[in-house]
């Protein structure tokens, strides 16, 4: 098992992968949006269901930002707790609260890739 500064460098790490995500699939959803204003001369519908496919993955990346929020919110309260008083069976809790935040940040974690890999996909195409 991790310790609990690996265990909060993850939780930094997953926050800073999943505010790119959101920041980066939110600015990709403009980009293709624009893209759809202006239409090329040859092969128009082709060209519309690529930028929808695009604009698809790039809204399941933003759905995997939010998918993973409440599991990281979660990770900063166990966190939270970790820092408090505990009761008299200090290692037991101790350990059980930081098996539990390393549960949180892998599901977090696989919530973070998933939307990493849409957002890759979105991407595939030039706009």
């Amino acid at each position: 098992m991790l310790t609990e500064s690996e265990l909060r460098e993850r939780l930094t790490n997953l926050l800073q992968r999943a505010e790119y995500i959101w920041s980066r699939s939110q600015a990709r959803i403009d980009t293709l949006t624009t893209a759809t204003q202006v239409l090329p001369e040859l092969h128009p519908d082709e060209y519309l269901r690529m930028v929808k496919g695009a604009t698809d993955d790039a809204t399941m990346a933003a759905l995997g930002y939010h998918r993973s929020l409440p599991f990281l919110e979660t990770a900063i309260s166990l966190l939270e707790s970790l820092a408090q008083p505990s009761p008299s069976t200090e290692e037991i809790w101790r350990g059980q609260l930081l098996f539990r935040l390393d549960e949180v940040l892998k599901t977090a974690a696989n919530l973070i890739v998933e939307g990493e890999e849409y957002l890759a996909s979105s991407e595939r195409i030039d706009v």
